[in-house]
């Protein structure tokens, strides 16, 4: 299915905006409540790839950058993108550009080039790997 720039731009302000809603609820008080936030690892007792990422997340923001990679890594690159992506909407449309929608685009035909899409998928494993080693 190939996004228009009608339909990308507002999921992905969507998206950006259900991620700093998430930041918001999701602090530490809600372990009171016996949820640390992964919603497998709470009912399957195993980490996901994406364990930890909001605490990642939460660490670039207050430029703890160690504590981010130890966390996830996927955070720092998912804190980067709830950065960009508003700035780079607003700027394409005060410019009346598409260059998001361009990146968007070329990146989605990168990942399906078979060398970049398995370098990605194992990338993916050795992360899940890592949260296996830390969290279990």
């Amino acid at each position: 299915m190939i996004l228009s720039k009608g339909r990308l731009y507002p999921l992905l302000l969507l998206l950006t905006a259900g991620g700093y809603l998430w930041l918001a609820v999701s602090n530490d008080s809600s372990r009171i409540l016996g949820w640390d936030g992964c919603l497998i690892r709470h009912f399957l007792q195993i980490p996901c790839p994406s364990c930890g990422t909001t605490r990642a997340v939460r660490a670039v923001f207050h430029g703890e950058w160690i504590e981010a990679l130890y966390y996830n890594p996927l955070g720092i690159l998912l804190a980067a993108l709830m950065v960009a992506i508003p700035v780079w909407i607003a700027a394409d449309l005060l410019l009346g550009t598409s260059s998001l929608l361009r990146a968007y685009r070329l990146t989605e035909q990168k990942l399906q080039s078979r060398p970049i899409a398995v370098t990605a998928i194992l990338a993916i494993i050795a992360n899940w790997i890592w949260n296996f080693v830390k969290y279990t």
